[in-house]
């Protein structure tokens, strides 16, 4: 063949080749994962919420300007500090019942020191007790008349019970003044508030300087120790029991995965939300676990081992689209267990077939189309 010949014969096939390679090119990218087998598992989706075990709302309890303690002083720059149990937050200036307090101490000092003297009727009844003994012993000579010996005793009887009133007014007097001395020195006490217990401090909920009155929030004061609380939808909460196993996810710990166990189920639903409340223990939560991170869930209702999976987003309700030999062909599939990430095929699809898992408005059955195999395996291992 001469070089002419030989050239254009390879012009040729370069060119097909380069018009094969654009063609190719131009065609669109569908996003398969790989159908495989594992183990299909019915679930009742929810939502989760990390939250302190215990939670305390502090109050004032009298009225006045509020001072915050020194650590503290930063307000809501504050929150997230920790706390012991009686540590002092702030005091509540409460002048007026400092007055009071000052002078019924003054009282109570005064009636003291009035206790210490006689009482009015005691120097009386010692007289007429002596004037009864003196005419006790000239009546007994006839010195005297009877009578005056009978009057000189009522006499000293009635004075004996002057005496006895005045010292039950007297200690009554005392006891009162006492009392309110107690009555303003534990309101005094309580405009120093105090941490109720050993946790962190999660809410400020005043301002230094401001005036407060009882029962205005002031603090709110969470334990370290948290749990995990779900919730699920009324159509689901009848499926689920105690003990059984639950996948979480939360979104602090996106590449990561926690096994809990559903602890506890309120018999009741959220008056806002109308959704159930379960509680969960962490098998092992990370350390830096803390309150108010949210996520997802899946409490596990029942499993199917070694069953054909496929990603849940690749199903367009009983269809799937797949690519085989380079053309996109449709599937009506019959679905099993489902979950969000993956779902059981009972059949439609086999192992090994590659489905479309996004996009799939943008492709037709019969539409030729590349491929990029994404990872799903994360999902199968549910």
């Amino acid at each position: 063949m001469p070089q002419s010949k030989k050239a254009l014969a390879f012009a040729g096939v370069a060119a097909a080749l380069a018009i094969g390679g654009l063609y190719y090119a131009l065609l669109p990218v569908a996003e398969v994962a790989v159908v495989r087998r594992g183990t299909a598992v019915s679930a009742v989706y929810g939502t989760v919420r990390i939250e302190p075990t215990f939670v305390v709302h502090v109050r004032a309890q009298n009225a006045g300007f509020i001072q915050l303690a020194e650590p503290f002083a930063a307000g809501r720059g504050a929150i997230g500090k920790s706390v012991a149990k009686g540590q002092l937050l702030a005091i509540i200036a409460d002048e007026t019942t400092a007055r009071q307090l000052k002078q019924a101490r003054a009282d109570l000092r005064a009636a003291l020191q009035r206790a210490e003297l006689p009482l009015p009727s005691s120097e009386p009844l010692k007289i007429a007790e002596d004037n009864v003994q003196r005419l006790e012993k000239l009546a007994a000579l006839s010195n005297v008349p009877v009578v005056e010996f009978e009057k000189a005793k009522s006499e000293a009887n009635r004075l004996r019970s002057l005496l006895e009133s005045e010292k039950i007014e007297r200690d009554r007097n005392l006891g009162m003044l006492d009392d309110a001395c107690k009555k303003l020195e534990a309101q005094m006490k309580n405009s120093e508030i105090r941490s109720p217990m050993d946790g962190l401090l999660t809410a400020v909920q005043t301002i230094d300087g401001e005036l407060v009155a009882d029962p205005n929030p002031l603090f709110i004061v969470s334990t370290r120790k948290t749990y995990v609380r779900g919730e699920v939808n009324e159509e689901d909460v009848g499926e689920v029991k105690l003990g059984m196993k639950a996948i979480l996810q939360v979104y602090a710990y996106r590449t990561r995965e926690f096994t809990a166990q559903v602890t506890s189920i309120v018999p009741a639903a959220d008056p806002e939300t109308q959704r159930y409340t379960i509680g969960l223990d962490l098998e092992k939560a990370p350390e830096n676990l803390m309150a108010g991170m949210t996520g997802e869930m899946n409490i596990i209702t029942g499993t199917h081992e070694n069953v054909v999976l496929v990603p849940t987003r690749a199903l367009l309700v009983d269809q799937a689209l797949i690519v085989k030999h380079g053309v996109v062909q449709s599937r009506t599939v019959k679905i099993g267990y489902r979950t969000l990430d993956f779902a059981e095929v009972v059949n439609g699809l086999a192992e090994g077939d590659r489905v479309i898992v996004a996009d799939q408005d943008r492709l037709r059955p019969g539409q030729p189309a590349r491929q990029r195999v994404v990872n799903t395996a994360r999902a199968a291992r549910h």
